[in-house]
């Protein structure tokens, strides 16, 4: 959190992840949503199609704002552009832009146990398999995987991405009660309220659910391969045995046709 003074008055920007709720979030999603075509075009893509130093400073006091308590008047008469030793409209976006894409697992972290309102919740237990193999959210039903897996992939998707999902993906995974059986109105109930967990909180569930699928799609793959190389492998049993069955006669051809020479 930055503090900046204005006019003898105190103002915060929220320019960790920490400091913005997924309701927050929100705000700025609906504002990347909405964008004119030719900015998320500059901001998003290759394109080096120039752009009006004014419409982006527009877009700069309009991101910054979402981001601050500062007053929209200040930024835009109060605050210089980009002057040294001062905070500048420049420098406030340059804290905040990071909120244009998203947050990385090295960034943030992960933890199983998340706390609202001095509420602990804890990420669905991982069960061992019969082998003494830790299964990652073992714990979970097949409801749990199938409605937050197409949440994620909602969410990963920039067009339908909304920050509503997160939410409800960490509502799904994590729960007070370890016996607690799948409930749609419970998950609804808790998803509303972690509209106002930290973005670093919520992301743990996401994160946790992107490390479990990318660990069951390598299992699946090894898996068929092994059943791929298994059954190559029966395939040439018969093969073998119809090139033995071939080899044999001939041997006894050549032993005939050696003592007939003699």
């Amino acid at each position: 959190m930055i503090k900046a003074t204005i006019l003898d008055k105190s103002y915060t920007i929220r320019d960790k992840w920490e400091d913005n709720t997924i309701k927050q979030m929100s705000k700025a999603q609906n504002y990347i949503d909405n964008m004119p075509k030719w900015l998320s075009n500059y901001i998003y893509s290759d394109n080096d199609e120039p752009v009006s130093e004014s419409k982006l400073l527009d877009f700069q006091v309009d991101w910054v704002e979402i981001f601050t308590d500062i007053p929209r008047e200040y930024l835009e008469s109060e605050i210089s552009v980009n002057k040294a030793d001062e905070v500048s409209l420049l420098e406030l976006f340059g804290a905040v832009s990071k909120f244009l894409g998203e947050p990385n697992q090295d960034e943030l972290g992960t933890s199983n146990t998340i706390t609202l309102n001095k509420t602990n919740y804890y990420l669905i237990k991982s069960v061992k398999t019969a082998g003494g193999i830790d299964k990652m959210l073992g714990g979970a039903t097949y409801k749990h995987f199938a409605e937050s897996q197409a949440l994620s992939s909602l969410f990963q998707k920039k067009t339908y991405r909304r920050w509503q999902y997160l939410s409800r993906i960490t509502a799904i995974l994590f729960r007070e009660s370890e016996d607690e059986k799948y409930d749609e109105d419970l998950i609804e109930m808790r998803a509303k309220a972690f509209e106002n967990l930290p973005v670093s909180e919520a992301y743990k569930g996401y994160f946790f659910l992107q490390e479990h699928l990318n660990r069951l799609q390598k299992s699946t793959a090894t898996s068929l391969m092994a059943k791929v190389e298994s059954l190559q492998a029966q395939r040439q049993k018969p093969l073998l045995k119809i090139l033995i069955g071939l080899l044999k006669p001939i041997k006894w051809l050549k032993k005939v046709f050696s003592i007939s020479k003699g």
